[in-house]
């Protein structure tokens, strides 16, 4: 690793290695986990989280040595890296319900020599106790069913220690429902497809294999589609779940030319909260 800047993710070798661990440890999440590394190499989600204001506020809140950070949900190595690259003196607890996200920090985390610890467990049963002092939850909230929101960050704010903070990113949006159905429908694999051939990234099986699995995937992406309508929505369940709000920010993704134009036509918008427990 001589010469090599820390802490930077090889895309290319995590989506080979997600491909492979995802057939052995995922059950209804094997798309999203095989898929994910494909997408943020081909710039088509704006859940990627290497945003410069997203660092910013990662170096800020971990200026402090020795803090520990819990990532509430993890597609892949992405948030860890950030975290790592932020403060590299910090304890990193990684909590996910699939073994696949975990499986691929364990093998990050040894390559850096992080001091990574991984639970296995659904957020919607996280009873860790006050372990942390930043809570991370990037993209998250969609996943949870909308009657389980503001219970698992109640969750969440009951894992921070005196002081902590929680790190949210969301984001908003309509739903995908008449013409540009269709339009989502015809074109969302193809584009996916094109951006990843332009840059010469091999596909982990057969083109029309892999084609039916992104078909499968984006019909599991619509429908978490404008699980937010407004961002005042979101504030409102972080308050209810015993929060104060300290910062709202709202950041911009890095997407390719296809998925940017969509996503303007669901009039997508992407929000940083930076939230304390009320005492």
């Amino acid at each position: 690793m001589s010469g090599t800047l820390p802490f930077i993710e090889d895309l290319r070798q995590l989506a080979a290695q997600a491909s492979i661990i995802a057939r052995r440890r995922c059950g209804s999440c094997t798309n999203f986990h095989m898929l994910w590394p494909y997408l943020r190499l081909a710039k088509a989600s704006g859940g990627d989280v290497d945003e410069p204001f997203f660092r910013t506020a990662l170096e800020r809140m971990l200026s402090v040595r020795d803090q520990k950070v819990l990532i509430a949900g993890a597609a892949d190595t992405g948030l860890l890296a950030v975290v790592a690259r932020a403060a590299t003196r910090s304890k990193i607890i990684v909590v996910d319900r699939c073994e696949t996200p975990l499986e691929l920090c364990r093998k990050f985390a040894e390559r850096w020599f992080l001091q990574v610890e991984t639970v296995h467990s659904d957020l919607m049963n996280l009873d860790v106790g006050s372990i942390a002092d930043l809570v991370i939850a990037h993209s998250l909230l969609q996943f949870i069913p909308a009657d389980r929101r503001v219970d698992v960050l109640s969750r969440l704010r009951r894992s921070l220690r005196p002081g902590g903070r929680l790190l949210i990113v969301f984001r908003t949006s309509s739903r995908i429902e008449g013409n540009l159905l269709q339009e989502y429908r015809e074109t969302y694999s193809n584009n996916l497809i094109k951006e990843l051939e332009a840059i010469n990234i091999p596909l982990p099986e057969r083109r029309e294999d892999f084609r039916r699995r992104v078909d499968d995937y984006s019909e599991e992406r619509r429908a978490r589609e404008g699980a937010h309508h407004t961002r005042a929505d979101v504030e409102q369940m972080i308050r209810d779940a015993g929060f104060a709000i300290e910062e709202l920010t709202a950041i911009e993704a890095k997407l390719s030319a296809p998925f940017r134009d969509f996503n303007a036509k669901i009039d997508k918008r992407r929000f940083l909260i930076i939230a304390k427990p009320r005492i």
